[in-house]
């Protein structure tokens, strides 16, 4: 029988394929019976000792009366060792191996495996019972920079992401000062209420990224506000659109009007509009069986300029800490150091 060409075709594509799923499937089982290396993603359990480049010793695991130097062997015979667990990755673990949890992850000189990125790189590809030793890992990728004056960071801590300047650090009381460093034509939202310690009299935060620099000295810089969103405008949580704005050079505008009877309940006063005039809102608040009145200004005006602060002294290291961090930058007594790790691996764990 002759077969015709497009069946010889089909028949060789098949056997083809075959042979690549037959290889495909021997690889998998052939990786699954590999020792396990260490992933990203990985759970380990090792022994450690950390130390300087001149050999001294900062953290180890072990106990705190062996007398030991940076080529002491992990010998679980003669010496009292604690090993250390940690996670081989850059994000929050989703799960944990059996009997483990987020405080299951030790630190070394107060920061875990996955914060000590030369580490916890360097860890990468052992495999159980190897023996390593990883380094010289730079400070920034180990404990980071100190934080010290000249240093510049950013942080969102008022609100807006904007640039500073360390220009002192008390480590005594645990307090920084810093100043903002401003750039003509810089732009952003101004935060509610508060800059820094100083109040904000007037609702510029109404309006994202509409304000910018227009010019500082050394203390302090100004900041005009041009509003992008004139109509169904957010001025009183409790009347929800019912404010419109208009600007000139120099000046902003709100009017607000609210819908007579509408209401609103807080802490069990209801709050009622009662009338709305040319330049006031009457509002009445009741509670149980007394009722009271008072009147609020319908026009709100105030200047597009307006100046504030570039100075911040003794603010809590604590407020700062994780923007510093995210810099590259730490108040541990260890950073600005090169250090080095001679690591055992006990146990993979892959979750």
């Amino acid at each position: 029988m002759k077969l015709e060409k497009s069946v010889i075709v089909a028949i060789i594509a098949l056997v083809l394929l075959a042979g690549a799923a037959s290889g495909y499937y021997g690889y998998e089982i052939w990786k699954e019976h590999q020792p396990l290396k260490v992933e990203k993603g990985d759970f380990v359990e090792f022994y450690y000792i950390g130390y300087f480049e001149n050999g001294s010793i900062f953290d180890s695991s072990f106990g705190s009366g062996d007398n030991i130097t940076k080529d002491t062997p992990f010998d679980e015979t003669n010496y009292s060792l604690t090993s250390m667990k940690g996670y081989i990755g850059d994000t929050p673990a989703s799960k944990y191996p059996e009997g483990w949890d987020y405080s299951s992850l030790g630190r070394i000189e107060g920061r875990r495996v996955s914060q000590i990125k030369g580490l916890l790189e360097g860890m990468k590809g052992m495999g159980e019972g190897d023996e390593k030793i990883i380094g010289p890992i730079p400070p920034e990728e180990a404990y980071g920079l100190p934080v010290k004056k000249g240093v510049n960071f950013s942080s969102d801590f008022m609100g807006p992401n904007l640039k500073f300047m360390i220009t002192d650090v008390d480590p005594e009381n645990m307090t920084i000062d810093f100043k903002w460093m401003p750039e003509i034509g810089e732009k952003f939202t101004v935060p509610a209420y508060q800059w820094g310690s100083n109040t904000i009299l007037f609702p510029y935060w109404l309006w994202e990224n509409a304000t910018e620099v227009i010019s500082f000295n050394e203390t302090n810089a100004t900041l005009k506000t041009t509003p992008n969103e004139l109509h169904g405008i957010t001025l009183y949580p409790f009347w929800e659109n019912a404010t419109e704005a208009s600007f000139n050079d120099t000046t902003i505008t709100l009017v607000t009007n609210p819908k007579v009877g509408s209401n609103f309940t807080y802490y069990g006063y209801v709050y009622t509009v009662e009338n709305v005039t040319d330049d006031k809102i009457n509002v009445s608040v009741t509670y149980g069986n007394e009722t009271h009145y008072f009147e609020i200004n319908k026009t709100l005006s105030f200047n597009r300029t307006f100046n504030v602060t570039r100075i911040f002294d003794d603010i809590p290291q604590d407020y700062l800490k994780e923007d510093l961090e995210a810099n590259g930058y730490t108040f541990s007594s260890m950073a600005g150091k090169t250090v080095y790790f001679k690591v055992k691996l006990i146990k993979i764990y892959r979750v």
